[in-house]
């Protein structure tokens, strides 16, 4: 008995959208500002400022700033004609939860990056990228299912309608510009912590966003 399931297959219905931001606080910085010497009377010839500021916001790693969280409905059922589908046929009912997170790597920065010239300091960030797309299994389950009279369950059903669930969030969060998003935060907490590094004749602090990559590989998750 073959099985099939199309795009036609599966429909989401009822997703609900909500924006979680993550944003870095001035504290977070003074402690890194306190842990490199760099707070007021700090003898700015002690190291090169550039470097201070890149070795701080490496320091940080992968910085997540937005998350979606998704809700649905996904029904799924085996492809077959009516008679058929009577006898040997499925349908399910999945409710799926889940989230998409996106950020930045902040490792990817390098010293071309950071430019400080006079009391100006300006640091073009890493492109944003997804990060993680999560299906909440404690929260996630199958509402309902209804089989032929001789069909058993395939447990393959389930899996394939729960990866389509995770497409269809990240498919979502991509049509709300997650990524813009993360553009958007990425450039407030930067600055902010930029800011509370308190680097010596720096007055003047530029975030400048770099657009995302089309070929960007996904991650394992949101595949």
């Amino acid at each position: 008995m073959g099985f099939l399931m199309g795009r036609g297959c599966l429909k989401t219905v009822g997703l609900l959208l909500l924006v979680v931001v993550v944003a870095i606080i001035a504290a977070f910085g003074t402690m890194y500002a306190a842990q490199l010497g760099l707070l007021p009377g700090f003898n700015a010839n002690y190291q090169n400022r550039a470097t201070v500021v890149l070795d701080s916001v490496q320091q940080m790693s992968v910085l997540t700033t937005t998350r979606y969280n998704f809700s649905g409905l996904v029904t799924s059922e085996r492809e077959m004609p009516p008679l058929l589908a009577a006898l040997y046929g499925e349908r399910q009912v999945l409710v799926a939860v889940g989230h998409i997170t996106a950020g930045i790597d902040l490792s990817q920065l390098g010293e071309d990056d950071i430019v400080i010239s006079g009391n100006a300091l300006a640091i073009t960030l890493p492109p944003p990228t997804l990060q993680d797309c999560f299906l909440d299994e404690s929260a996630s389950y199958v509402a309902s299912r209804d089989t032929g009279i001789f069909s058993r369950s395939a447990p393959d059903l389930e899996g394939q309608a729960r990866q389509y669930a995770i497409q269809q969030f990240r498919t979502q969060a991509a049509e709300s510009n997650i990524l813009d998003e993360v553009q958007r935060q990425s450039q407030v907490a930067i600055g902010q912590f930029i800011q509370a590094l308190s680097i010596p004749g720096v007055t003047q602090i530029t975030i400048v966003n770099t657009p995302p990559l089309p070929d960007a590989p996904l991650p394992q998750s949101c595949q």
